[in-house]
């Protein structure tokens, strides 16, 4: 088989890339003493703010960022600025709930979500059940990313990749650097990967506004080519505001309780960092990473009114009017997808050896601990390669219900933060009855009157919970007290 020019720079431009994330993993981001715990290879062993702020950064923004949400704006227009209101609501609730969890985790040892909140309500099964669902949601995600890189390694080798082995590639890699330096590595990776994807992001932007006559020009050319797109559409469209609505709630409140940027809140060196994160991070959201996404999706009209595959349009784009910018855009593909796949494997890894194992094996010790998580990463590693093998329509449902099964933990944790009156059953019960009408209202009865799924699995969630906890006995003062007294004085904790 004879190799085109392009396709060898691009496996010329893949090895070099695998070769900075290995440098990067093994290398500035492993530390021995930090990995020879368990906690320490689930939380890293205190994250500096930088790192902190790029890993978050990294595994909020997979590859739907390069695909999915380019070909939403290209499809709906710019009603898609709709994601800068919820990223300022995952960073609001990052503000709130971050110091809090920082200042609780260092004082008890936390390691997983369903840690601190079963902690507060002294139960094992809530642990249980909690560690459940979000492995649930977890894995398909992870799943997808790897199917993400697989498709782009695919097309920008033009098929001398393979599906399956860029499956195994993206699996492989990751799978090295998780192994030995868990999250620290992983971080530190996640550092590098976003700084790249982001930059890869802009680059794309000024690209796109080049070959469309210019920063004036384009704006023009979009206006006489496709007005429409710039124009808020009426109800009867796709970004009516039942939609913006349960959009906002649930990508904000999801995006936050996601179990792998919840840990995040653990990791940090001190809940300053974090407060001084949520401070400025809402801002980089939305014109460092949504702006130049935004503008390629809107000004592809331009040159493509008529795009067949929008959700591929940027790797479209530039194969047409910048190929070699297109394997940059692949790069950068790979990076934002296996940051959130590294990520993610870490978070799932904890929640099987700590919320499951840890149930069961009650005398762990540290060592046990990070050896059993390490165990993990291969095993959970292999589920996921193994699921991305198979075209399930089980797997895509999951993956839809992903952030706004998340948002349902959110009423437990007003229990433990806000609202004392919320006992252990009602939070148990609220939370099950939320995932249930999630699923029934986003795979049955597919968002009835026009609300997200996830909106009356919350709704059902709040009212189950306040009525089963009018019938049932809180928790005690005393134990409530004694819970929250390390958040009295969180500057003593660092």
């Amino acid at each position: 088989m004879t190799l085109s020019p392009m396709v060898i720079s691009a496996l010329i431009a893949i090895a070099c890339y695998t070769v900075f994330c290995l440098v990067i993993g093994l290398g500035i981001g492993y530390k021995k003493d930090v990995v020879s715990s368990g906690s320490g290879y689930f939380l890293g062993g205190g994250t500096q703010k930088f790192v902190l702020f790029f890993t978050t950064v990294a595994t909020w923004f997979s590859t739907g960022i390069y695909q999915g949400v380019i070909g939403s704006v290209y499809k709906n227009g710019i009603g898609w600025i709709g994601i800068s209101t919820w990223q300022l609501l995952v960073v609001s609730l990052m503000g709130i709930f971050g110091p809090r969890f920082f200042t609780l985790g260092k004082v008890r040892g936390y390691v997983t979500p369903a840690d601190l909140v079963a902690d507060y309500y002294k139960s094992r099964v809530f642990k249980l059940i909690m560690g459940v669902g979000m492995l649930a949601f977890c894995i398909p995600s992870m799943m997808a990313q790897i199917k993400g890189v697989s498709w782009a390694l695919n097309g920008i080798t033009d098929g001398f990749i393979s599906f399956q082995s860029g499956i195994f590639y993206a699996a492989t890699i990751v799978g090295i650097y998780v192994f030995f330096g868990g999250f620290r590595s992983q971080a530190w990776v996640d550092t590098a990967q976003g700084l790249l994807f982001i930059i890869i992001l802009w680059g794309s932007m000024f690209i796109v506004a080049s070959q469309n006559g210019g920063w004036e020009s384009t704006w023009q050319r979009l206006m006489d080519t496709a007005p429409g797109v710039l124009y808020y559409k009426d109800t009867t469209e796709y970004w009516n505001w039942r939609m913006y609505l349960s959009f906002f709630i649930l990508q904000g409140c999801g995006g936050f309780f996601a179990p792998y940027v919840w840990q995040r809140s653990y990791a940090a060196k001190s809940s300053r960092d974090l407060k001084k994160i949520a401070g400025y991070m809402g801002l980089f959201f939305c014109f460092g990473v949504t702006l130049p996404v935004v503008f390629c999706g809107l000004n592809f009209h331009v040159l493509l009114p008529e795009m067949a595959n929008p959700e591929n349009g940027l790797v479209i784009f530039m194969s047409q009017f910048a190929p070699g910018w297109g394997i940059a855009v692949t790069i950068g593909i790979l990076a934002a997808g296996m940051s959130t796949i590294s990520s993610i494997l870490v978070t799932i890894s904890s929640i099987v050896v700590v919320d499951f194992l840890g149930l069961a094996k009650k005398n762990m010790t540290s060592i046990e601990q990070r050896n059993y998580g390490r165990y993990g990463v291969l095993a959970l590693l292999a589920v996921g390669v193994g699921l991305s093998f198979i075209n399930l329509h089980t797997i895509e449902i999951l993956i839809n219900l992903t952030l706004a099964g998340f948002t349902q933990i959110l009423v437990p944790v007003l229990g433990i933060f806000v609202f004392k009156g919320i006992t252990k059953e009602g939070a148990i019960a609220g939370y099950v009855i939320g995932l249930i009408i999630t699923f029934i209202g986003t795979v049955i009865l597919n968002n009835p009157l026009g609300f997200m799924g996830g909106m009356w699995g919350l709704g059902a969630n709040v009212v189950v919970c306040g009525l089963v906890s009018l019938v049932t006995k809180p928790v005690s003062e005393e134990d409530r007290r004694k819970y929250l007294e390390p958040l009295m004085h969180p500057d003593k904790i660092e």
